[in-house]
């Protein structure tokens, strides 16, 4: 087996959140630059109000990779995470969003270039690529075929969703093919199923090119449920809902996912209760049906004790450095 030096690898994380933002952590502990793409399409908190009262792109998930890739991260973590009181008059914001806001009015400038001016001055350790910069909104199908559109709506309602979209159809940035087309190794998640990783495999073209890479393809499973963004606790049923949009996107047959990467470690009943106070439980890992999926299976104890609902990320870097057959690697 052959043993590689981390930064000499291609590696394209695809999510959004704080799901990627634990993984590129984990990714640049390892020594590697990874480029990340990120979900355009959210439209709440402070994200939604810079959409609403600016007509830009969302800048909440940009922000937090980047201060996840930053090599200064404790100290600029805190500062650009820094939210103002609710009695204030930026009640809701913080100051990363906002810094990525004026950017763009200063200089008219889209997210991705305001990405790109930011990810400078934070020195951050590989990229961050919007999915796309055009305008775009989540829509779902619920199964009892009721529409709704955007996200905060989508997670509100808490009825099993058939379907998403998004509207209207966007293209991706042509860096973002490009990256996924030289990729050694694609991650896709952790993070919400539908509003963070579907909404990227959704983008015009996306998908195909993920397909179509030389590069085996990771699914990395959440830990837990989230209310209104699983399709069920099993997670072959999630699986199965990535490779179902895969194949509407793209008219592709075949898979989508190479591997799964899988949580089988057993929260003490402390940390269950803590999942269950916040409306989730633990994700099962259903090996049958997973294999019968056509993707290999990747397990170990993940369980993080500090917290419940992300992966321990010593753990998820033993996997990762054997998975990525690194030389060497410190956290």
């Amino acid at each position: 087996m052959k043993y590689k030096n981390a930064e000499d690898l291609h590696i394209v994380a695809i999510g959004g959140g704080t799901g990627l933002g634990n993984l590129l952590r984990v990714l640049k502990g390892l020594g590697c630059a990874p480029t990340a793409v990120v979900a355009m399409t959210d439209n709440g908190g402070s994200s939604g109000k810079l959409r609403a009262d600016f007509g830009m792109q969302p800048p909440g998930d940009v922000r937090s990779c980047l201060l996840a890739l930053s090599r200064s991260e404790p100290e600029m973590e805190r500062l650009l995470c820094y939210r103002f009181p609710d009695d204030s008059t930026l009640c809701g914001h913080n100051v990363g969003n906002i810094l990525l806001a004026a950017i763009m009015q200063a200089d008219g400038v889209d997210i991705a270039e305001a990405t790109q001016r930011l990810s400078a001055l934070l020195a951050i350790q590989g990229r961050v690529l919007p999915v796309t910069t055009d305008d775009v909104a989540l829509g779902a199908i619920l199964e009892d075929g009721t529409r709704l559109a955007g996200e905060v709506e989508i997670a509100a309602d808490k009825r099993r969703i058939k379907e998403v979209f998004l509207m209207p159809e966007c293209q991706p940035r042509a860096e973002v093919l490009q990256a996924v087309a030289q990729a050694d190794y694609i991650f896709i998640g952790p993070g919400s199923m539908y509003s963070s990783l579907i909404s990227n495999l959704l983008v015009s073209g996306l998908a195909a090119a993920v397909k179509q890479s030389r590069a085996p393809v990771y699914y990395i499973s959440n830990m837990a449920t989230e209310p209104g963004e699983m399709p069920a606790a099993e997670l072959s049923r999630c699986v199965a809902a990535l490779e179902y949009h895969f194949r509407r996107t793209t008219g592709f047959g075949g898979h989508l996912i190479d591997k799964v990467i899988a949580n089988v470690g057993e929260y003490a009943p402390a940390l269950l209760a803590e999942l269950q106070q916040g409306g989730s439980v633990p994700l099962v890992c259903d090996e049958a049906k997973l294999l019968a999926c056509g993707a290999q299976l990747v397990t170990a104890d993940f369980v993080d004790s500090q917290n419940v609902w992300q992966h321990n990320r010593q753990k998820l870097a033993e996997v990762l450095r054997r998975e990525l057959r690194l030389r060497e690697y410190a956290l």
